[in-house]
């Protein structure tokens, strides 16, 4: 079960090994394996050779268990990303808010969009991971849903940039 992840599962319960496991092991079938990213806290990132995308991360930060994930291929989602799209606008304060002009993006916008219930809309680019802290065993099959959509995704794109590259 370790996965490369050992340390990481060190600080987890039995029941968030259970949840974490089956995510790692969803993201490893699709060819993302992890690596322990180089910074004092516990973080793994999850990216894919072929595609060279990250779209996962498992942190440990004040000692509790954290998945970070990209999910913005999908326009339609429960409460929970929501939620996590809007903690994470506010955690900055609504900085790091809008397009921030990395060129990734050609026609159309790549990220996440929150709109409060007063009309206020906020968008959160792509290139970035959201927090969702408090998911529970029925969020798996959505999470995992979410990961296979973004993956798809990152493939739709690299067969473009292959043909492009061809003519």
């Amino acid at each position: 079960m370790s996965m490369g992840l050992d340390e990481f599962f060190v600080f987890l319960s039995d029941e968030d090994k259970l949840k974490f496991s089956q995510i790692a092991e969803y993201a490893i079938h699709l060819g993302y394996k992890p690596k322990k990213a180089k910074t004092q806290s516990i973080n793994y990132v999850f990216t894919n050779n072929k595609t060279k995308a990250h779209m996962l991360k498992f942190s440990i930060e004040k000692g509790n268990p954290y998945l970070k994930m990209k999910f913005y291929a999908t326009k339609s989602y429960s409460l929970l990303f929501h939620e996590g799209i809007r903690a994470v606008v506010e955690e900055f304060n609504y900085r790091y808010t809008g397009c921030y002009e990395c060129g990734k993006c050609k026609d159309t916008l790549h990220g996440y969009e929150y709109t409060y219930p007063d009309g206020r809309t906020f968008f959160r680019c792509g290139s970035e991971l959201i927090c969702l802290p408090d998911f529970t065993q029925q969020d798996i099959p959505e999470i995992l849903d979410l990961l296979q959509t973004q993956h798809d995704y990152y493939l739709s794109k690299l067969q473009i940039k292959q043909l492009e590259e061809k003519l």
